[in-house]
């Protein structure tokens, strides 16, 4: 065991209360990553509280309590952020979390910078499953709830267990999950099997905004105001794998308006291409094959951004 497992087992067996963080336009492995530790903290009977500058769906819902949200920070013994290498991504908790003595990260994005006081970054395809090795670490094992909540997260970062991140271990980690009795038929039929009608209206229109640059570049967009008509939010509409599975493409980038200049981006690349690297250019990350980014500027200039940082990298 490294010491920074020992630390930070150290920190939750001392701490009494606990704040658990996660990134905002979170996934259901910032979700599954977060509501699993939750689950096993409250297990060993720790006090905590888990907060997220973000609204979720009703989709997600259906899995994750959104009723378990609190809002108001008191006074922790230690914080943990999970799935995220970017302390900005906390958002409005972000300054809490910089100015508390006794911070935990748990992810599986290197990052640039440390940003708590003991870190775990460890190359797994998801931030659930380096959850799971430290509960397990601790010589526990989670609950069927809590197995649930990871495997939902990685079943979702893996894309089903087909993105290039995906290795044995990611494969027996899931398999572990299944054995503490994870409901994998509730985890797929919420992540792979419920499609909102409202959503697929949504997913036409960047099939029909589609545009294809120098043969193997793929780019579409969602406005602001096709989430508002829907009446859907950010996390529910990323549509980048499916451009990316399209023939002939390499490289391609689902814009979403945030607000009238500002985008996120996100990247997806076939083996050869690196989508980190074009997210990297704009303060972004994340995987060699699935990366993000937030641009400011127009939609045109954030496309024209997004394909000079491409060809220059590839062209």
């Amino acid at each position: 065991m490294t010491n920074n497992y020992k630390k930070a087992i150290s920190m939750i067996n001392s701490a009494k209360s606990i704040a658990l963080f996660s990134h905002i336009s979170y996934d259901c492995d910032a979700l599954g990553s977060m509501f699993g530790l939750y689950d096993f903290l409250k297990s060993i009977d720790k006090d905590v509280d888990i907060f997220l500058d973000d609204n979720i769906n009703n989709t997600d819902a259906q899995i994750f309590d959104k009723s378990l949200f609190s809002t108001d920070l008191k006074t922790y013994d230690l914080c943990i952020l999970t799935d995220s290498s970017d302390i900005e991504r906390i958002g409005k908790y972000a300054n809490y979390f910089k100015t508390h003595q006794n911070t935990l990260r748990l992810d599986h994005h290197k990052g640039y910078f440390n940003i708590a006081t003991i870190e775990i970054v460890e190359e797994f395809s998801s931030a659930s499953e380096v959850v799971l090795n430290l509960i397990e670490k601790m010589g526990a094992k989670p609950s069927s709830t809590s197995a649930t909540y990871l495997y939902a997260g990685i079943a979702s970062d893996t894309d089903r267990f087909i993105t290039s991140n995906v290795n044995l271990k990611t494969y027996e980690n899931a398999l572990k999950l299944v054995k503490y009795g994870a409901d994998t038929e509730k985890v797929n039929n919420f992540l792979f099997k419920t499609k909102s009608l409202t959503a697929e209206k949504i997913r036409a229109l960047v099939f029909q905004r589609l545009k294809t640059y120098d043969n193997d570049i793929a780019i579409s967009y969602v406005k602001l105001k096709d989430l508002k008509k829907y009446g859907l939010n950010q996390n529910k509409i990323d549509y980048a794998n499916d451009l990316i599975y399209l023939d002939n493409i390499n490289i391609s980038c689902l814009l979403k308006q945030y607000d009238k200049n500002t985008y996120k981006c996100s990247l997806r690349s076939k083996t050869g291409y690196n989508a980190c690297l074009v997210a990297e250019n704009f303060g972004g990350g994340g995987h060699m094959m699935a990366s993000g980014c937030i641009i400011r500027g127009s939609r045109k200039k954030v496309t024209k951004k997004i394909l000079n940082v491409i060809r220059k990298l590839y062209k």
